[in-house]
């Protein structure tokens, strides 16, 4: 059985090597990579090319640059395989990832296999406690999980596909936050969801990356992805969900007011007053949803209870050294 491992590469030539080593060492070998240059300027397909000549199973797909989902769509339109893999060029794999999840994907009948992800930062990474616990949801079990954000996340890249979950669906082009648009629903046609408590996929933490650069306002499609998934859920008999979403949706604005007050720390004559405003409204609905739930962290419970007093309230929070290092510390803001 096939798998397609579709690599998106952009601006990668200092990552791109560790990437391909990483995933023409898989002790899996019936693999179909397709390697998708995005339009680099530098010199990554210079460096995919020299793999390819070694590796007749690296497929190159040179296009114009058209961002990370029109990349991934260029590979699935290209793959032959029965199944589906994502990685993204600056990252890199344990050498039995996919070994491991179809392994688990065979054994329990599952259309979607899950691993765990560790963050790899530039001076180090953070160690994951790995349990090697596998859990296997319906449908059903696997978009509360997703809402949830506690062991499934809405990764493309820490999965693998049965191909025929994307009949029907490509990821968003010129849209961020590409995988909340799409993941809810390769999990609402899958029949089981397997996941696997050890980490296999390598995220390696780019200061220049598009989700961890400073503020803007195209972060806030992470919003709009967010109000599609509630309104598929609302329209696809998943009503006990709703709930779920009115969580995630909380839980979001605070991720995305924690990076507008960053920003502020930094630039404190910003223009994004109203959208601050905004979030922090946001967050004052759902005040209640986010105090009483114990896996909220306290940060977050801090500007739940700030909203309630407003945007000003919560900007005051700059001024607090020991509150922007904490900020300055969060693993992931979303």
């Amino acid at each position: 059985m096939k798998i397609s491992i579709i690599v998106a590469a952009y601006n990668v030539e200092m990552y791109i090597e560790k990437c391909l080593e990483s995933i023409i060492s898989q002790t899996y070998k019936d693999l179909e990579i397709i390697v998708v240059n995005d339009g680099s300027i530098d010199k990554t397909l210079e460096v995919i090319k020299k793999f390819a000549i070694s590796d007749e199973r690296i497929i190159i797909i040179n296009k114009s640059n058209g961002g990370l989902s029109s990349a991934r769509n260029a590979g699935l339109d290209k793959a032959t395989g029965d199944y589906i893999g994502f990685i993204d060029g600056d990252d890199y794999i344990a050498n039995d990832m996919y070994e491991t999840l179809l392994s688990n994907m065979k054994k329990n009948s599952a259309d979607i296999s899950v691993c765990k992800v560790q963050r790899v930062y530039k001076s180090h990474s953070i160690k994951e406690s790995n349990t090697n616990a596998v859990v296997v949801l319906n449908n059903l079990e696997g978009l509360r999980s997703l809402l949830e954000a506690k062991i499934i996340h809405h990764y493309a890249v820490d999965k693998l596909y049965s191909k025929k979950l994307f009949e029907g669906v490509r990821y968003p082009e010129g849209k961020i936050f590409e995988d909340v648009f799409t993941t809810y629903k390769l999990f609402a046609k899958s029949n089981r969801i397997v996941y696997c408590d050890t980490s296999k996929y390598y995220y390696v933490q780019r200061a220049n990356s598009i989700l961890r650069n400073s503020f803007n306002e195209r972060k806030l499609e992470y919003l709009e992805a967010i109000k599609e998934m509630t309104n598929f859920i609302d329209n696809n008999n998943y009503k006990e969900l709703l709930d779920y979403t009115k969580f995630y949706y909380a839980y979001g604005c605070c991720g995305l007011l924690i990076e507008l007050l960053k920003y502020n720390y930094k630039y404190p004559k910003n223009e994004f007053n109203k959208i601050g405003q905004m979030l922090t409204q946001n967050i004052r609905k759902s005040f209640a949803v986010m105090m009483n739930d114990k896996n909220v962290s306290r940060i977050y419970k801090i500007l739940s209870l700030c909203s309630l007093f407003g945007y000003r309230i919560c900007k005051i929070l700059i001024s607090n050294k020991i509150i922007m290092n904490y900020f300055y510390k969060e693993k992931e803001l979303l």
